[in-house]
């Protein structure tokens, strides 16, 4: 089911005179239990498992049926479910593991969120708490059953979380637990760790080993759980493992290049037109590394560059004063649209490959003067999401989906160039995360590598379109963005507008809410007080999240950033057209969710429900003595 995370580091117990540590390097351990079929009122290991059923109307506050509970909900949820899973954070100081990788730590010895630590485990460390929460509520409940997680528990007890420490800089952290004063939410208000973060970086940041390559329910539904993991409730005996196959075998994220090809790096775009003017070709859920260097081979053109994760170009020379100098690897920031794995270039940044049948150094690059005439560009509808990923081995080139592609081809630039735009299909991806699925509709996901299907709808094109130059319009997008996939096209670029169209504004608006229309957004946000994400956002999500966090404007980005503020703040809210606000919301094609640092901007309509920002302290209030 689609989710997503917020993750807490809590300073809890300095209170009792306890110290408050930063995790030590190597530090694993596991909250909750995979195999608990049970429930202990009495065990802080137990209680540290919990749910919330999400209603944000207020239906049905102070009804017991509703209240946090230790297992699943007996009805569904209409604004999703809340996992919980609040780690032990008393160390034994010594052991960084243990056999059961819980034995080394302890909960404190008053509640299992807040305390002093035993004697048993004197160190007390950074709580740690993450909450997962589920949309339930897309997927219709039929009683009992209708949830299972991949470990086939249908109860909800055996909901766990594991935690492997990643800081390689544990003084920063405990610099972060020290002096931290303004901790509510956002990263960067916290001066230890803004003076280290690195957004593009971040963004650049690949996965190089490899992953299970095993059949998870990503492109087809699946009779069974991956594993032995049979569909159980706990009474009874548990049912034998359904007949399982040979064990899977591990597959490189990696695609080796095609024979004859090598990737220089990353190197800027063309200020004045395209660096690569030979052959284009537009994949919006398809494009690798591979695809675009095949397609260029195929065009006789030795340099290949891809651009904004889905766009691909070609040429034997450099044209309008680019050149081979390469930049920062950093700033080539997108992964590809068919291997998350991959980078695919970046804003305003090319990924750059080059071709040489007999191994023979790279040619010689010319370049050509800057008053060359650009190609005319297609930029499909920017796809906020990756694409479905297939896990294959190293040996197997990553599948592509060709009914998906869009190709431009010209050895020079001509007036009477036309652009075929061809049907994109219906696509899914994979997240990381515990997973939880459906046993009523059949979605299931991997115990072992923890990936949850998620649906995402189709990408929306011009229907087999041809579109000649004289219905492209030059209008300038907003300034570049630096995140991952999901940019728009660069400002020289002209745009299709029948394939590039803004989606409606959303309808089904909550109650108490109004579109007001396309503003500006900047790196330092404007609307700075809340936010969260989804790979599933709709805009009654984002404005029933603003609305519980007491803010009287919400602003959606991306098509999968919700933000929230009473005010516009650092200079951003700047009025914007409408058609700058183009993508659809991950989770409701038929709305307009934004854009490149654009926001799509609802108001509240009252201001019964406003609230002063520093009201709330890092971490959520809740009703109950959760958190």
């Amino acid at each position: 089911m689609p989710n997503s995370f917020n993750i807490y580091y809590l300073v809890r117990g300095d209170q009792t005179g306890d110290k408050i540590k930063a995790f030590p390097k190597g530090l694993k351990m596991v909250a909750g239990d995979p195999t608990r079929k049970t429930y202990d009122a009495s065990s802080h290991a137990d209680q540290a498992i919990s749910y919330v059923c999400l209603d944000y109307s207020g239906a049905h506050n102070g009804d017991p049926e509703w209240n946090e509970r230790p297992n699943f909900f007996q009805h569904n949820c209409p604004n999703g479910m809340r996992a919980q899973v609040f780690f032990p954070s008393c160390w034994d100081g010594k052991n960084l593991d243990s056999p059961d990788h819980k034995s080394h730590m302890s909960y404190p010895v008053e509640n299992y969120n807040n305390g002093r630590c035993p004697s048993t485990h004197p160190v007390h460390l950074v709580s740690l708490f993450y909450e997962m929460i589920i949309s339930v509520d897309q997927f219709s409940y039929d009683g009992p059953g209708s949830w299972v997680w991949a470990s086939g528990d249908t109860t909800g007890y055996a909901f766990h979380g594991d935690f492997t420490n990643g800081w390689t800089d544990s003084d920063l952290l405990q610099s972060a637990i020290d002096d931290c004063p303004n901790a509510a939410g956002n990263v960067a208000d916290c001066p230890h760790l803004a003076a280290v973060m690195d957004q593009q970086a971040a963004a650049a940041c690949r996965y190089p080993g490899e992953i299970v390559n095993e059949d998870i329910g990503d492109k087809f539904p699946i009779a069974v759980l991956p594993g032995c993991n049979p569909v159980w409730d706990g009474t009874g005996t548990k049912p034998a493992c359904p007949s399982a196959g040979a064990t899977p075998s591990l597959g490189g994220t990696q695609e080796k290049l095609a024979t004859g090809w090598t990737e220089v790096g990353c190197i800027a775009e063309a200020t004045n037109g395209r660096a690569l003017t030979g052959a284009q070709l537009v994949d919006a859920t398809g494009m690798t590394k591979n695809k675009c260097a095949q397609f260029c081979q195929s065009k006789n053109f030795k340099f290949a560059g891809i651009e904004w994760s889905q766009e691909c170009y070609c040429g034997n020379s450099f044209s309008n004063g680019a050149s081979s100098n390469t930049v920062a690897s950093t700033q080539c920031s997108n992964s590809c649209a068919g291997n998350k794995f991959e980078t695919c270039g970046g804003p305003q940044r090319l990924t750059l490959l080059t071709f040489d049948a007999n191994g023979a150094p790279a040619p010689s690059v010319s370049v050509a003067p800057s008053s060359s005439v650009a190609v005319p560009v297609l930029s499909s509808a920017v796809v906020s999401s990756i694409a479905s990923t297939s896990v294959v081995s190293s040996s197997k080139s990553l599948p592509t989906i060709s009914s998906s592609s869009v190709v431009v081809v010209s050895s020079v630039a001509s007036s009477a160039s036309s652009v075929v735009v061809s049907n994109v299909p219906s696509v899914s991806v994979i997240v990381s995360s515990s997973a939880l699925a459906t046993s009523s509709a059949v979605p299931t996901a991997d115990p072992a590598t923890s990936h949850v299907l998620v649906p995402v709808p189709p990408i929306t094109t011009a229907s087999s379109a041809v579109v000649t130059p004289s219905a492209v319009s030059s209008a300038v997008p907003s300034p570049v963005h630096s995140d991952v996939c999901g940019a728009p096209p660069p400002a020289e670029s002209p745009v299709v507008s029948s394939a590039a169209a803004a989606p409606p504004v959303a309808t089904g608006i909550p109650a108490g809410w109004a579109s007001a229309g396309c503003v500006s957004d900047n790196g330092h946000r404007t609307l700075n007080a809340r936010a969260m994400t989804s790979d599933s956002l709709t805009v009654a999500q984002c404005l029933n999240y603003c609305t519980k966090e007491g803010f009287s404007i919400a602003g959606i980005e991306y098509g999968r950033e919700c933000y929230c503020g009473n005010s516009f703040k650092n200079d951003g809210g700047k009025p914007l057209d409408n058609s700058v606000c183009r993508m659809s919301c991950t989770g409701q094609k038929d709305a307009q969710c934004g854009g490149d640092w654009a926001l799509s901007v609802f108001k509240k309509t009252s201001n019964s429900s406003r609230r002063a920002v520093k009201a709330k302290h890092f971490g959520r209030h809740h009703p109950h003595n959760t958190f």
